[in-house]
Protein backbone atom coordinates (compact mmCIF):
# COMPACT_ATOMS: atom_id res chain seq x y z
CA UNK A 1 0.00 0.00 0.00
CA UNK A 2 1.15 3.44 -0.80
CA UNK A 3 3.30 4.78 2.47
CA UNK A 4 2.13 8.43 0.73
CA UNK A 5 -1.19 8.23 0.54
CA UNK A 6 -1.69 7.12 3.92
CA UNK A 7 -0.07 9.44 5.08
CA UNK A 8 -1.81 12.59 2.88
CA UNK A 9 -5.22 10.47 3.96
CA UNK A 10 -4.26 10.56 7.42
CA UNK A 11 -3.51 13.82 7.39
CA UNK A 12 -6.65 15.03 6.07
CA UNK A 13 -8.98 13.03 8.04
CA UNK A 14 -6.68 12.39 11.31
CA UNK A 15 -9.90 11.26 13.35
CA UNK A 16 -9.70 8.24 11.00
CA UNK A 17 -6.56 6.86 12.44
CA UNK A 18 -8.18 7.02 16.16
CA UNK A 19 -11.26 5.54 14.95
CA UNK A 20 -9.77 2.77 13.33
CA UNK A 21 -9.13 0.98 16.43
CA UNK A 22 -12.20 2.53 18.31
CA UNK A 23 -13.77 -0.89 18.94
CA UNK A 24 -11.30 -1.71 21.53
CA UNK A 25 -10.79 1.79 22.89
CA UNK A 26 -11.90 2.09 27.09
CA UNK A 27 -14.92 4.19 27.87
CA UNK A 28 -13.14 7.96 27.30
CA UNK A 29 -9.94 6.45 26.98
CA UNK A 30 -7.76 8.90 24.80
CA UNK A 31 -10.21 12.04 25.32
CA UNK A 32 -7.08 14.77 25.83
CA UNK A 33 -6.22 13.97 22.44
CA UNK A 34 -9.83 13.90 21.09
CA UNK A 35 -10.17 17.55 22.40
CA UNK A 36 -6.48 18.88 22.23
CA UNK A 37 -5.13 17.08 19.04
CA UNK A 38 -8.49 15.52 16.85
CA UNK A 39 -10.82 18.21 16.95
CA UNK A 40 -8.39 20.66 16.00
CA UNK A 41 -6.98 19.15 12.90
CA UNK A 42 -10.60 17.82 11.75
CA UNK A 43 -11.73 21.27 12.26
CA UNK A 44 -8.46 22.62 9.92
CA UNK A 45 -9.06 19.68 7.35
CA UNK A 46 -12.44 20.32 7.09
CA UNK A 47 -12.62 23.98 6.97
CA UNK A 48 -9.24 23.51 4.01
CA UNK A 49 -11.75 21.48 2.11
CA UNK A 50 -14.36 24.26 2.62
CA UNK A 51 -12.41 26.51 0.27
CA UNK A 52 -13.79 24.19 -2.47
CA UNK A 53 -17.00 26.26 -3.86
CA UNK A 54 -20.80 23.84 -2.32
CA UNK A 55 -19.03 20.23 -3.44
CA UNK A 56 -15.71 20.78 -0.77
CA UNK A 57 -17.44 19.19 1.93
CA UNK A 58 -19.13 16.75 0.55
CA UNK A 59 -15.97 15.70 -1.28
CA UNK A 60 -14.44 15.75 2.34
CA UNK A 61 -17.42 13.52 4.36
CA UNK A 62 -18.51 11.16 0.95
CA UNK A 63 -14.88 10.48 -0.32
CA UNK A 64 -11.61 11.18 1.71
CA UNK A 65 -13.72 9.98 4.75
CA UNK A 66 -14.29 6.16 3.02
CA UNK A 67 -10.96 6.36 1.56
CA UNK A 68 -9.46 6.70 5.25
CA UNK A 69 -12.04 3.74 5.64
CA UNK A 70 -10.57 1.34 3.01
CA UNK A 71 -6.87 2.13 4.06
CA UNK A 72 -7.56 1.16 7.70
CA UNK A 73 -9.95 -1.70 7.45
CA UNK A 74 -8.08 -4.56 8.93
CA UNK A 75 -7.39 -7.79 6.52
CA UNK A 76 -9.04 -9.79 9.40
CA UNK A 77 -12.57 -7.88 8.55
CA UNK A 78 -12.59 -8.56 4.47
CA UNK A 79 -15.20 -11.13 5.47
CA UNK A 80 -17.89 -8.62 7.47
CA UNK A 81 -20.36 -7.29 5.18
CA UNK A 82 -21.77 -4.82 7.87
CA UNK A 83 -17.71 -3.56 8.30
CA UNK A 84 -17.66 -0.70 6.16
CA UNK A 85 -21.16 0.49 6.66
CA UNK A 86 -20.90 0.68 10.39
CA UNK A 87 -17.87 2.52 10.07
CA UNK A 88 -18.64 5.06 7.79
CA UNK A 89 -21.70 5.63 9.93
CA UNK A 90 -19.34 5.87 13.07
CA UNK A 91 -16.79 8.58 11.47
CA UNK A 92 -19.80 10.06 9.74
CA UNK A 93 -21.57 10.55 13.30
CA UNK A 94 -17.92 11.52 14.91
CA UNK A 95 -17.47 14.34 12.53
CA UNK A 96 -20.39 15.62 11.16
CA UNK A 97 -22.53 15.84 14.81
CA UNK A 98 -20.07 15.80 17.00
CA UNK A 99 -17.05 17.70 15.87
CA UNK A 100 -19.66 19.93 13.66
CA UNK A 101 -21.79 20.45 16.42
CA UNK A 102 -18.65 21.63 18.16
CA UNK A 103 -17.72 23.74 15.88
CA UNK A 104 -21.29 25.17 15.20
CA UNK A 105 -21.27 26.07 18.77
CA UNK A 106 -18.38 28.49 18.35
CA UNK A 107 -19.68 30.06 15.40
CA UNK A 108 -23.20 31.18 16.96
CA UNK A 109 -20.90 31.97 19.96
CA UNK A 110 -18.52 33.50 19.48
CA UNK A 111 -18.87 34.47 15.86
CA UNK A 112 -22.58 35.06 16.05
CA UNK A 113 -22.62 38.44 13.79
CA UNK A 114 -20.94 36.65 11.01
CA UNK A 115 -23.02 33.47 11.05
CA UNK A 116 -25.99 35.52 10.85
CA UNK A 117 -24.59 38.09 8.08
CA UNK A 118 -24.17 34.88 5.81
CA UNK A 119 -27.64 33.71 6.68
CA UNK A 120 -29.17 36.68 5.41
CA UNK A 121 -30.91 36.71 9.48
CA UNK A 122 -30.46 39.46 12.65
CA UNK A 123 -28.53 38.23 15.55
CA UNK A 124 -31.16 37.39 18.25
CA UNK A 125 -31.26 35.19 21.34
CA UNK A 126 -32.61 32.54 20.12
CA UNK A 127 -28.83 32.14 18.18
CA UNK A 128 -27.52 31.45 21.44
CA UNK A 129 -30.07 29.00 22.18
CA UNK A 130 -29.12 27.47 18.98
CA UNK A 131 -25.10 27.64 20.06
CA UNK A 132 -26.31 25.33 23.13
CA UNK A 133 -28.48 22.80 21.19
CA UNK A 134 -25.28 22.28 18.80
CA UNK A 135 -22.80 21.69 21.61
CA UNK A 136 -25.05 19.38 23.19
CA UNK A 137 -25.33 17.22 20.12
CA UNK A 138 -22.36 17.76 19.61
CA UNK A 139 -20.90 16.07 23.20
CA UNK A 140 -23.77 13.10 22.20
CA UNK A 141 -21.70 12.95 18.82
CA UNK A 142 -18.53 12.35 20.38
CA UNK A 143 -20.24 9.77 23.01
CA UNK A 144 -19.89 7.80 19.68
CA UNK A 145 -16.14 7.58 20.00
CA UNK A 146 -16.72 5.31 22.87
CA UNK A 147 -20.66 4.64 23.31
CA UNK A 148 -22.08 3.15 20.07
CA UNK A 149 -25.31 0.81 19.80
CA UNK A 150 -27.44 2.44 20.32
CA UNK A 151 -26.35 6.47 21.05
CA UNK A 152 -25.74 6.28 17.26
CA UNK A 153 -29.34 5.73 16.26
CA UNK A 154 -30.89 7.90 18.83
CA UNK A 155 -27.90 10.90 18.07
CA UNK A 156 -28.49 10.45 14.08
CA UNK A 157 -32.17 10.86 14.24
CA UNK A 158 -32.78 13.46 16.32
CA UNK A 159 -30.09 15.03 14.17
CA UNK A 160 -30.91 14.38 10.72
CA UNK A 161 -34.61 15.31 12.25
CA UNK A 162 -32.72 19.01 13.10
CA UNK A 163 -31.45 18.95 9.65
CA UNK A 164 -34.57 18.72 7.55
CA UNK A 165 -36.24 21.02 9.67
CA UNK A 166 -33.32 23.42 9.29
CA UNK A 167 -33.86 23.28 5.53
CA UNK A 168 -37.30 23.69 5.29
CA UNK A 169 -36.71 27.26 7.17
CA UNK A 170 -33.99 27.72 4.59
CA UNK A 171 -36.19 27.00 1.80
CA UNK A 172 -38.82 28.75 2.83
CA UNK A 173 -36.81 31.72 3.56
CA UNK A 174 -35.26 31.71 0.23
CA UNK A 175 -38.84 31.55 -1.45
CA UNK A 176 -41.08 34.14 0.59
CA UNK A 177 -38.10 36.70 1.54
CA UNK A 178 -36.09 36.19 -1.46
CA UNK A 179 -32.66 35.50 0.73
CA UNK A 180 -30.06 33.67 -1.21
CA UNK A 181 -27.44 34.52 1.16
CA UNK A 182 -24.79 31.64 1.10
CA UNK A 183 -25.60 30.46 4.31
CA UNK A 184 -28.77 30.25 3.46
CA UNK A 185 -29.37 28.84 0.19
CA UNK A 186 -25.50 27.19 -0.44
CA UNK A 187 -23.60 24.54 1.08
CA UNK A 188 -25.28 24.75 4.47
CA UNK A 189 -28.46 23.48 2.76
CA UNK A 190 -27.04 20.60 0.78
CA UNK A 191 -25.36 19.21 3.83
CA UNK A 192 -28.59 19.96 5.72
CA UNK A 193 -30.31 17.51 2.87
CA UNK A 194 -27.30 15.34 1.94
CA UNK A 195 -26.14 13.95 5.20
CA UNK A 196 -29.07 12.98 7.21
CA UNK A 197 -30.41 11.25 4.21
CA UNK A 198 -26.63 9.43 4.03
CA UNK A 199 -26.84 8.63 7.92
CA UNK A 200 -30.31 7.68 7.87
CA UNK A 201 -29.43 5.29 4.93
CA UNK A 202 -27.07 3.74 6.63
CA UNK A 203 -29.06 3.54 9.82
CA UNK A 204 -31.52 1.63 8.04
CA UNK A 205 -29.11 -0.51 5.71
CA UNK A 206 -27.22 -2.05 8.78
CA UNK A 207 -30.74 -2.63 10.68
CA UNK A 208 -31.46 -4.76 6.69
CA UNK A 209 -28.08 -6.45 7.39
CA UNK A 210 -29.08 -7.52 10.64
CA UNK A 211 -32.53 -9.02 9.62
CA UNK A 212 -30.99 -11.00 7.09
CA UNK A 213 -28.60 -13.09 9.53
Amino acid sequence: MNKNLIWFVDLVVPFGVLLKDSDRLEPFERWPAVLHRFLPLSFFAFWLFGFIPLVGGLVYMLAMVPLSIHLHRPKTTLGDPQYFARKLLLHLTVILIGFGGTWSFIGHTFLAEMVAAKIGWATSPFQTELAFYTLGSGVAGLLAIWIRGHLITAVVITKSIFWYGAAYVHIRDAFIHQNFAPYNVGAPLLGDLIFPTVLLYLLWSLRMQIERI
